[in-house]
């Protein structure tokens, strides 16, 4: 076990340990989740490609639930289109003073 995967293996079971003891929400536990596990399977491409291949499916499956809010509260990509609405240009007539 190379260093890569150590880290990624210790950031997932860290993340198991805060959901189940309640001090870490779903919401950032997916992030950390697919994190964890892009780095198991960069870490294990080597050894074995059936595990990295499985790894970087879980990986894209936490990172999706990340994304898309798998809690009900929407994820940062509702969080994200909901800011960029103030930004939206908007038409506006141009000053009738010379």
């Amino acid at each position: 076990m190379n260093i890569v995967t150590a880290t990624g293996l210790g950031i997932v079971l860290c993340t198991v340990a805060g959901v189940l003891t309640d001090r870490l929400p779903i919401g950032p536990a997916d992030g950390l989740s697919a994190l964890g596990f892009s780095l198991i399977a960069v870490g294990r491409m080597d050894e074995s490609p059936l595990a990295a291949v499985v790894n970087s499916a879980l990986a894209a499956y936490f990172a999706y639930c990340w994304w898309n809010g798998r809690d009900g509260q929407g994820g940062p990509r509702r969080r994200l289109r909901a800011g960029f609405r103030r930004f939206v240009g908007r038409r506006r007539t141009a000053p009738s003073h010379g």
